[in-house]
C-alpha cells in the first residue's frame, strides 16, 4: 500500500496510473492508513484548515472541499470539537474525510474499520460504496470478509507480499467451488485453525 500511494519507493520495477508512474501522480491518490493520522488536541475544523495547507488547496478550494465532506460525511455537528473527544468511528470517518481534500481518483484505505463498533464500521462500509458511486476507485483492505464481499468487485489475496488469488467474487468461488465461502478460501490461504 506504501508503494501504491507512491510513499515508498519500490525495490524493483514501478507503478504505473494513468500512463505515469505513481511518483507523478501522488495527487491523485489518497491515502487512509491504519493509525488515526490527526492532531489530536486540534478541532475537526481546524484539521481540516492543516491538511488544506499541507495539500497546496487554495482558500476557495478549500472551502468548497470541506463543505462538499462536511456533507457527505455529516461532520457539520462536530466540526468545533478536538479529535481527541470524538469516538473511534468519527475519528476514522474524519481520517478518511481528511484525504478526500484532495480529491482523490484513488483511495487506499487501509483497515479503516479495525477497533470500531459494528455501527461505525457500516457507516464507513456505506460511505466507501457512495464514493466509489461518485467515481472514486477505493483499494480497501480488511480482515473482515464478510465486509469485503458487501463492498468489493474485485478480490487480490497477499500472502508473503505477492498476489496468490486475485479476481472477482463468481471467478474465484467457481475456481474453488461454489459450495464454498471466500472465508473458507481466505482461512485456507492463511491456515487459519477455528
Amino acid at each position: 500500500l506504501n508503494i501504491m500511494s507512491g510513499l515508498v519507493t519500490p525495490d524493483t520495477g514501478d507503478v504505473f496510473f494513468e500512463g505515469n508512474t505513481i511518483s507523478d501522480n501522488k495527487h491523485l491518490i489518497g491515502y487512509v492508513p491504519q493509525e488515526i493520522a490527526l492532531y489530536q488536541d486540534l478541532s475537526v475544523k481546524e484539521n481540516f484548515r492543516f491538511f488544506s495547507g499541507i495539500y497546496g488547496l487554495s482558500k476557495k478550494d478549500a472551502a468548497d472541499r470541506t463543505a462538499y465532506i462536511y456533507d457527505i460525511m455529516v461532520l457539520k455537528d462536530v466540526h468545533k470539537t478536538r479529535i481527541k473527544n470524538l469516538s473511534g468511528g468519527m475519528k476514522r470517518r474524519i481520517n478518511i474525510g481528511v484525504e478526500l481534500l484532495k480529491d482523490p481518483k484513488v483511495l487506499i484505505m487501509d483497515e479503516s474499520t479495525v477497533g470500531i463498533d459494528l455501527s461505525a464500521r457500516i457507516g464507513i462500509t456505506d460511505l466507501v460504496k457512495k464514493l466509489n458511486g461518485e467515481g472514486i476507485t477505493i483499494v480497501f483492505t480488511s480482515h473482515h470478509m464478510n465486509e469485503l464481499e458487501n463492498i468489493c468487485t474485485d478480490f487480490y489475496f497477499l500472502k508473503d507480499g505477492r498476489v496468490v488469488l486475485a479476481g472477482d467474487r463468481e471467478e474465484i468461488l467457481e475456481e474453488h467451488g461454489e459450495s464454498r465461502t471466500l472465508e473458507q478460501i481466505y482461512s485456507d490461504i492463511y491456515r487459519i485453525v477455528e
